[in-house]
């Protein structure tokens, strides 16, 4: 009897795997006029809809297979790398609209539901690709870490789910887990070393395109708040952090962003890592509605 419950559990888990993931019940798919730009309203998207306005392929390959590959929303800005198609992706404009039934997560509706239609319609064909690329690891200094336990009221954001209900006239608390550059530093709540590393990723600095890998083998979550010198200052940084390099300061952020590490007993070192590379291998203008 045990046997035939385990065989039949394998089964039903077997069938979860494989079962398709949910499609729009109705989309539309129109070319934009060639003359026009793209807008810097990308559209919107919510429960079990969509309705983008006139945008590249290339972009809504990058959301639905990138920022919301799995239905939850990659931290930050992180970057996405895709490579292969024709020129027309980046360049031809499309309207999307597409509505489902009942009311999927704004995750599902964003990530696997467009990815679906894109495939149906555009008879995409992509596939991922790990490969070994420069980075930099996050290890621990010399005296170890210095870092405070998180303790910043921090809140984590469920795709579809409401923002916390805050008393009038109070700020909105940081998301835990990601990054803020400001002018005299960064901060990141409530992260442990790899959302951190996340965080780092995501944010406008210059720094050489590398990833940032945890190494530091540590647990737990901290609250972040690394401060610029005033050896920065004095090296006449921009005037919004993390937007340019100077003649000073040559490699850009790294050397601020490495003082800043140390003084909490953390440094990045030259690696080398994993990063996730979207390969088309095939895709068409899109069939008519």
């Amino acid at each position: 009897m045990l046997r035939s419950i385990g065989l039949l559990a394998v089964a039903m888990s077997a069938r979860a795997q494989s079962a398709p993931p949910p499609k729009f019940e109705v989309a539309s798919v129109k070319a934009c006029d060639p003359h026009i730009e793209a807008g810097h309203n990308a559209g919107t998207s919510g429960r079990g809809m969509v309705a983008y306005n006139c945008q590249p392929l290339m972009n809504y390959i990058r959301t639905a297979y990138g920022r919301w590959a799995n239905g939850r929303l990659v931290p930050g800005n992180a970057v996405i790398h895709i490579e292969g198609g024709p020129a027309w992706v980046n360049t031809e404009l499309y309207q999307i609209a597409a509505k489902a039934e009942g009311a999927p997560s704004v995750g599902m509706t964003a990530g696997p539901m467009m990815q679906a239609l894109l495939e149906e319609r555009f008879h995409l064909k992509i596939r991922r690709e790990t490969r070994e690329v420069p980075a930099y690891a996050l290890v621990a200094a010399k005296g170890g870490p210095r870092l405070p336990a998180a303790k910043v009221g921090c809140f984590t954001m469920e795709p579809g789910q409401p923002r916390p209900q805050l008393e009038p006239g109070q700020p909105l608390p940081p998301r835990c887990g990601w990054g803020t550059a400001t002018w005299d530093g960064i901060e990141v709540h409530g992260a442990t070393m790899a959302d951190f590393c996340l965080a780092l990723a995501g944010l406008p600095l210059v720094v050489d395109p590398r990833k940032f890998v945890d190494k530091t083998g540590i647990a737990g979550q901290f609250d972040f708040d690394l401060k610029w010198s005033a050896e920065d200052f004095a090296a006449a940084p921009s005037s919004a952090a993390g937007t340019t390099g100077n003649a000073a300061d040559p490699a850009g952020d790294l050397p601020r962003l490495q003082r800043a590490l140390r003084k909490v007993g953390l440094q990045l070192t030259p690696a080398k890592g994993p990063e996730e590379f979207l390969v088309i291998d095939h895709v068409e203008r899109p069939s008519a509605n």
